[in-house]
């Protein structure tokens, strides 16, 4: 039986959401910016140099130095990271999230200097450090592998430190419906004092 690959147009209506093409956008780093860029034609009219200011963005894959987008914004960036423009059109930061490399406790200044400077700033863009990147630095498949435990156990902990929480709550809501008992209790039990007639 002979089976046939599909064609071009098959793998487009098979690719059609744009969630697969952009599955891995929450790993980038992503900075939107405002760059002057002169305007030609104003330039001209006025006989000195006039310029604009454009929106731009900055987009570097985490680990890798040599792939770094700098573009002008388009409305396909506007769409595909919409907190991070609120953010920025709102003069908000645009950091990214996560926990810092500088408050890990496994990681020394100079690693930490070398993954910077490689634009890795978080544990969790460490974790999430592909094979090809990581061959990069000395020591990173070890570096990842405990990037992903600690996660790992950050995780269960946030599990525990929830339910422990609750069960807080749930201790003083019954505290404090046991005083409300006393008081009820308290208060039946005095005598009835006699009704003047």
């Amino acid at each position: 039986m002979q089976s046939t690959l599909p064609s071009y147009e098959d793998t487009a209506v098979m690719d059609n959401s744009s969630v697969a093409r952009y599955a891995m956008d929450s790993k980038l780093v992503k900075n939107f910016y405002v760059r002057p860029v002169q305007n030609n034609f104003k330039t001209t009219e006025a006989g000195r140099p006039i310029f604009d200011e454009v929106e731009f963005i900055r987009i570097i894959i985490p680990g890798d130095t040599k792939t770094i987008i700098d573009t002008q914004v388009t409305m396909e960036h506007k769409h595909r990271f919409p907190e991070m423009y609120e953010r920025f059109k709102k003069g908000l930061s645009q950091a990214v999230s996560g926990t810092p490399l500088e408050v890990w406790p496994q990681m020394t200044v100079g690693t930490v200097a070398e993954l910077k400077a490689s634009g890795i700033t978080t544990v969790e863009q460490l974790a999430d450090l592909s094979d090809v990147l990581a061959q990069r630095f000395m020591g990173s498949f070890q570096l990842r592998q405990k990037a992903q435990a600690f996660l790992a156990a950050a995780a269960g902990d946030a599990q525990n430190s929830k339910m422990a929480a609750e069960l807080e709550k749930r201790d003083i809501e019954i505290a404090a419906l046991k005083a409300q008992m006393e008081q009820v209790m308290k208060i039946k039990s005095k005598p009835e004092a006699p009704k003047a007639a």
